[in-house]
Order: structure tokens, then C-alpha cells, then sequence
């Protein structure tokens, strides 16, 4: 199995250990939500919600922090070495509301160009490298003509660099439409993720994405304005006994402040000490669980 490129370097992927594939662990929201929740910048704080997730039995974290979002790739690069779990750090633009004025302006090429550089050079300033490319997202019921330039570009990207793609899909079958602009533009399914299927109740919505190769992520995990997680791990089980077990990525989409244990949450541990359990009592093995949190998001993250 091939490595994976850390803010600290290429890992082997065999020794990723424990993975979620989709963190936010430095982010600000605040510019278009206009809501405190969605502001993460304290650096110790987010070097002990790290620890806490390393205490917990977690090893790796896929930071999906990009433009729109302030990403911050030399903090996390610190948090990293102070807390000795591996983080994987996104590039890529999240979704229009969020975009900078100037990329309605770019060309595919000139945004395939950036996220190449991202993850051949380095972010700029920096020989911090992309592993990744996501969250990149859209509107939920449509998709505009930069957030296609977008997708197009990371499909490009993906071509060049054998980088993996995951993308940001809410509540609707919006996914199917970003998947439709991703596969005509080139990008190989086995290493693209569509997110947040999980914020769709319906099961049948996962099953169409299965059925055309590429990966789904239930990363919404502790999120109950989006559903319970009851119902997450009996769908997820549903979808394992269909023969999709080497498909799906599960994460829990950190992002405010109410979800961290200095704010009175669960933090980056509640998948493993309050997800797992229920996906044991949903009927999975142990052999399923380790290939869910662990052989999946390695074999997925190593890319091509």
C-alpha cells in the first residue's frame, strides 16, 4: 500500500491506524455564517480536543479546512507534532457562498494548476503538501457554473496526481449531480468520496452512488439536527450486509465549538467510544468496524 501525505510528511497508509477521513480542527465560519460556533482558532485548545481524540484510541485525521473556510496549514502542522497523530490536510474551495470574488474569474486550468501546486510543491509559503482534495461542495440544490469549474478541476488534478477527492453533499441527491460533473471530467471513482450521505435519510440515496463505483461517507456522525445515530449505524449496517462494506467512510464533521469537550461536547472521540458501540449493537462484527474505521479510509487516502 502506497503512503499518504501528512502535514509532516508521506506516511505508509498501513500505519495511518484509526482514521477520520473528514475533521475540521482549525476553521473560521464566521465571515458568512455569522455565528461563534463555527469559529475554531484557539491553538491550545485544539491541540488538547487532538489529544483527547489520540487518548480515545484515534490516530489519523483528514483536516478538510480550505478556501473559504481560512485554512491554516503551518498551525496544523505544529498540532500535529505536539500530539503525534497524523493529520492529512485538505486543499481544494468549499462551496460558492464561501468562494473569493476572485475565482469566478479562473479558468479550469489555472484552478487545476493551484491545487496541483498544493499537492506537488506545497501551500503557498510553505512545504506543507495536500493529501487530499475537499470538502469541495456545492449548493444543495444545484450546482453553479464555478462550483462545476471547481469539480472539473479537481478531477484534472486527480488525473495528474493520484490525489483522492471528497466532496460536500447535503440533505438532497445533490451528490449524484456533483458525481455526474466528477466522472465526465475524468476522476477515478475508486479514490473519489461523495459526503454527507448520511444527512439523507433515505438509504436508497447511498445505494445509487454504490451502484455507480464511487465512495460514500456517513461523516455526519453526532450531527442529530441531520438524523440520529441510531438510525446512521442501522443504514450503515443495512448497506454492509449488501455488500458495500469496502465503499463507506465514516467520520464526524467537527466544525463549532459546541462539539469540543472544553465547550461541554463529545468531542473528536465520540465516534469510537459512543458510534462504535452502536454499530456493534446494529449487528456489525469487529472485523466490519476495523474495516470501516481502518482499512477503508487507509486503502482509500493512499489514492493511486
Amino acid at each position: 500500500m502506497k503512503s499518504v501525505q501528512t502535514v509532516l510528511g508521506p506516511v505508509p497508509a498501513s500505519e495511518l491506524g484509526l482514521v477520520l477521513p473528514h475533521e475540521h480542527i482549525i476553521v473560521d465560519t464566521y465571515d458568512v455564517r455569522r455565528n461563534s460556533d463555527g469559529v475554531l482558532l484557539d491553538h491550545q485548545m485544539a491541540i488538547d480536543e487532538v489529544e483527547l481524540f489520540r487518548a480515545a484510541g484515534g490516530d489519523t485525521m483528514v483536516e478538510q479546512t480550505i478556501y473559504g473556510l481560512h485554512p491554516d496549514p503551518i498551525g496544523l502542522k505544529d498540532i500535529s507534532e505536539k500530539t503525534g497523530v497524523h493529520i492529512v490536510a485538505g486543499t481544494g474551495f468549499y462551496w460558492e457562498m464561501y468562494y473569493p470574488s476572485w475565482l469566478a474569474q479562473m479558468s479550469t486550468s489555472d484552478i487545476t494548476k493551484r491545487f496541483v501546486e498544493h499537492i506537488t510543491v506545497g501551500f503557498p509559503g510553505t512545504e506543507i503538501k495536500a493529501g487530499f482534495m475537499g470538502e469541495l461542495g456545492t449548493s444543495h440544490r444545484g450546482i453553479t457554473e464555478t462550483e462545476t469549474k471547481v469539480l472539473q478541476a479537481a478531477a484534472k488534478a486527480q488525473i495528474e496526481t493520484g490525489i483522492p477527492i471528497g466532496t460536500h453533499a447535503l440533505f438532497t441527491e445533490i451528490g449524484l449531480d456533483q458525481l455526474n460533473v466528477l466522472e465526465e471530467a475524468g476522476a477515478d471513482l475508486e479514490i473519489t468520496v461523495i459526503g454527507h450521505c448520511d444527512t439523507n435519510r433515505d438509504v436508497n440515496y447511498s445505494r445509487k452512488l454504490l451502484k455507480r463505483g464511487v465512495w460514500i461517507a456517513y461523516d455526519a456522525v453526532g450531527q442529530f439536527d441531520k438524523q440520529t445515530d441510531e438510525r446512521r449505524a442501522e443504514s450503515i449496517t443495512t448497506l454492509v450486509r449488501e455488500g458495500y462494506a469496502d465503499k463507506i467512510l465514516i467520520s464526524t464533521d467537527i466544525a463549532g465549538r459546541s462539539r469540543m469537550v472544553a465547550h461541554g461536547g463529545k468531542g473528536y472521540g465520540y465516534l469510537i467510544t459512543h458510534f462504535l458501540p452502536m454499530l456493534r449493537d446494529a449487528g456489525l462484527t469487529e472485523n466490519e468496524i476495523t474495516n470501516l474505521t481502518r482499512t477503508n479510509p487507509q486503502r482509500f487516502l493512499a489514492g493511486k
